[in-house]
Order: C-alpha cells, then sequence, then structure tokens
C-alpha cells in the first residue's frame, strides 16, 4: 500500500501543492565597455612656442549667411532651429601674447580678398564646417576621446557678440584654461550692436529652449563623463530661461560646474526661479561678480531690476551658490569682462578640472548677513 501512496504524494507535489523549484539565476549582464579616452590629458604646450589650430564645436540657433568666410558663415538673425558645426580657430603663441589676450586682425569686417590675418599673432576662425545632428554627436564624441577626462564645457556668450567674436573667445578660454576635454559654443543670435540691447534680450530668452536641447540630447548622446556650463553676461538669461523649462525630476539633465561670469539677468528672479530649478540638476553653481561693472550698472537702468553679476551693496550671497568677489580681477574698462585675467582664469581652471571650493582654492571668506562669500587674495577691501 505505502508503495502506491508515495508516488501519489509526488504527483500532487507537482501539480502545485508545494512550493514551486526556485528559478536558476539570470546571468549576469556583461559590464559596459569602458569609454575610450587618452592616456594623457590635451597638451597645449605647442601654443609655447607656435600658434596652433583649436577645433570646438558649435551648436547654434543663428541662421546661416551667404558667406564664404568661416568667420561669417552665420550671422545675427534667428534660425528657428538649431544648427550644428564644427569650427577651426587659430590661436596664436605665448611668445606674443599673454594668459587672457586675444589679439584679433586690425580690421575683421575688411573685403574677403584684403583679409590678411597672421596666425603668429591673431585669433581668428580657420574654418566652419556645418554638420548635421547626428554627425555633430560623433565627432563630439571622438573629440572627447583624445582627452583623459572627457569632460565637455558649453560655452554661452552674451550681449553684443557676433558669431565670430563668440568663436575666438571660446578657444581663447579654452587654450588659457588648458582645458581637457571638449568645447561646445553654444551661439544665439545676437546682433553685434551696442544699440541692440533689448533685441539681444529677447532672442536670449528665446534660444533657452534649444539649450535644453542640446543639454539633454546631444550632449548626452555624445557620453561625456561630466558636463560644465559657462555663461557670460547675457548668456546667463538663455541658462535661466533653459532652466525654467526643465520638467520635475527630469533624468537626462546632469551637470557638474554651473559658472556665471558677470551674469545680466534680474536677482531677484534668480533666486526665485532659476536657483532652484538649477540646484537639482548641478553638482555646483558658482557666480563671479563685480561692484565696478559698468555694464551691469547701465542694465540696471534699462531693466529697472538689480542684476545678478552687480557687487557691492547688492551682491547676491545665498545658499546653494559660490560667491566669487571678483572687482579687482576684471579686464576691461567697463569692469565686465573677466576672461581677459590671468587670477580669474586660473581660478577657473581649477574649478572645473578639480571642482575644488572657493576654500580650496585658497580664495579669501568674507561674512555678510550670516553667509560667506569669497574674494581674491590681494583683495583686502
Amino acid at each position: 500500500m505505502m508503495r502506491r501512496i508515495l508516488p501519489a504524494i509526488a504527483l500532487l507535489a507537482a501539480c502545485g501543492g508545494g512550493p514551486p523549484p526556485a528559478p536558476a539565476p539570470a546571468p549576469m549582464a556583461p559590464p559596459p565597455a569602458p569609454l575610450p579616452r587618452a592616456a594623457e590629458p590635451r597638451n597645449y604646450a605647442t601654443l609655447d612656442t607656435s600658434f596652433a589650430r583649436l577645433t570646438i564645436f558649435l551648436a547654434t540657433t543663428r541662421r546661416a549667411a551667404a558667406s564664404e568666410r568661416p568667420g561669417d558663415r552665420y550671422g545675427p538673425e534667428d534660425a528657428d532651429s538649431l544648427q550644428f558645426a564644427s569650427i577651426g580657430v587659430n590661436v596664436p603663441s605665448y611668445r606674443v601674447r599673454g594668459t587672457g589676450d586675444l589679439p584679433r586682425p586690425g580690421s575683421l569686417r575688411a573685403n574677403a580678398l584684403t583679409y590678411r590675418p597672421d596666425p603668429q599673432r591673431d585669433f581668428y576662425v580657420t574654418s566652419t564646417i556645418p554638420v548635421d545632428s547626428n554627425r555633430f554627436v560623433q565627432r563630439l564624441s571622438a573629440d572627447l576621446a583624445l582627452s583623459r577626462s572627457r569632460d565637455l564645457l558649453v560655452f554661452v556668450h552674451g550681449y553684443n557678440v557676433s558669431f565670430e567674436d563668440a568663436a575666438v573667445r571660446a578657444a581663447q578660454v579654452a587654450a588659457d584654461l588648458n582645458f581637457d576635454g571638449s568645447v561646445v559654443l553654444f551661439s544665439w543670435p545676437s546682433a553685434a550692436s551696442v544699440t541692440a540691447y533689448v533685441r539681444d534680450q529677447q532672442s536670449a530668452r528665446n534660444a533657452g529652449f534649444q539649450l535644453l536641447r542640446l543639454l539633454k540630447n546631444h550632449a548626452v548622446a555624445a557620453q561625456p563623463d561630466r558636463v560644465h556650463l559657462l555663461g557670460h553676461s547675457m548668456g546667463s538669461e538663455v541658462i535661466g530661461k533653459a532652466l525654467t523649462l526643465t520638467a520635475p525630476g527630469d533624468s537626462l539633465l546632469r551637470l557638474s560646474e554651473v559658472v556665471f561670469a558677470a551674469p545680466d539677468v534680474d536677482a531677484r528672479v534668480f533666486r526665485r526661479e532659476i536657483l532652484p530649478r538649477l540646484t537639482p540638476y548641478a553638482a555646483h553653481v558658482t557666480m563671479y561678480a563685480s561692484s565696478d561693472d559698468d555694464a551691469l550698472r547701465a542694465s540696471r537702468v534699462v531693466n529697472g531690476a538689480g542684476r545678478l553679476g552687480l557687487g557691492g551693496d547688492s551682491l547676491v550671497v545665498i545658499d546653494g551658490m559660490d560667491t566669487i568677489d571678483a572687482t579687482r580681477v576684471t579686464a576691461d574698462v567697463l569692469g565686465h569682462t573677466l576672461f581677459g585675467n590671468q587670477s580669474f582664469l586660473a581660478d577657473l581652471a581649477v574649478l572645473l578640472a578639480e571642482g575644488k571650493t572657493p576654500a580650496e582654492r585658497r580664495l579669501l571668506p568674507v561674512r555678510k548677513d550670516g553667509l560667506t562669500f569669497y574674494r581674491f587674495r590681494g583683495d583686502r577691501r
């Protein structure tokens, strides 16, 4: 009898009367292939003795112009879509210029037949090659592989800036920072006219959506290790508008260092709307301001509102952002251009390369309303 009962019990168990057998463990997914990268950082040593041709990448909302001259390939009109290009820029040697200097040919608007820049002495655009979005991502990814860090720096220029002005400035910043990574210039359609401030301001705001597309789609697709965002003057307006368009919890937007240099943006709007949208996506936010910025003083009058980059009594010191008083390190008569100053460039280089805090960068701490901002050493006000 027992011989008949035991097979029956086994059959009932097989029909669901007992726990199912444990599933076989799923095979482990292979680790992702390491991203290609150089064994050593980019080498700018050739600039010590000779000029060099630097490649930067362009994402722009400027309309293409009917010009064969590389520096005039994009004009001041809005293209209504994002355009892409690879740009070659001649960078002169440090034998004929100092760090931060931006020597240009005597007449950038001369007739093409008589336009003869000197590669030993001048910054100028040598080539502008339009590409589609797929080719842009491919070329950017390949360029990132030539660096050890695979860092990406997105530079957004300010008001009263032509396409060529923006391109040579981006190249100068990359070279003088000794930046180990790739640079994308985001160029919006500034009229490049001192009388077109209001028009430029609206163009900057209109470009915010396309900057957000660049950061979320094309920059991500190129697979950089880190993405840094650097805005100068009215370029901060472009960044601000892009951030106000983000959706809560957007998983595609990931930024490392976000830097506002002499930002021409409403200080109250920045406090209320921009910084709260920025902090979830940025590892670190830094702002360089000046109390002697005549351009931002004029902007305050035009806009009837305080500007984020204006220092002095109105200096913005707020949780979630490092404020650097750069009054003594501006490099032009208006006190608005920082990229020509060696102290500023040296500080920015350490910030982007190493992510060090202001204290670790040996800036001087100053207390204001219970919070801390910083000044450059030698500034004992």
